[in-house]
């Protein structure tokens, strides 16, 4: 498995807004490009949701 990038907690979990599995970035609305600087709100809303269950 890939390192994930620090900044970016969010990839260990699916992308629900773009369909991106986990450890793949976020793309565009269109699916064209990949979003390199952040990751979509659902995701992180995904992502804090799992992380507050298993603790």
């Amino acid at each position: 498995m890939p390192d994930r990038p620090a900044r970016f907690p969010a990839l260990a979990v699916a992308c629900p807004s773009c369909g991106s599995t986990p450890d793949q970035l976020c793309t565009s609305h269109g699916g064209t490009r990949t979003r390199r600087h952040d990751v979509h709100q659902a995701r992180t809303a995904a992502y804090n949701a799992q992380t507050r269950s298993t603790q």
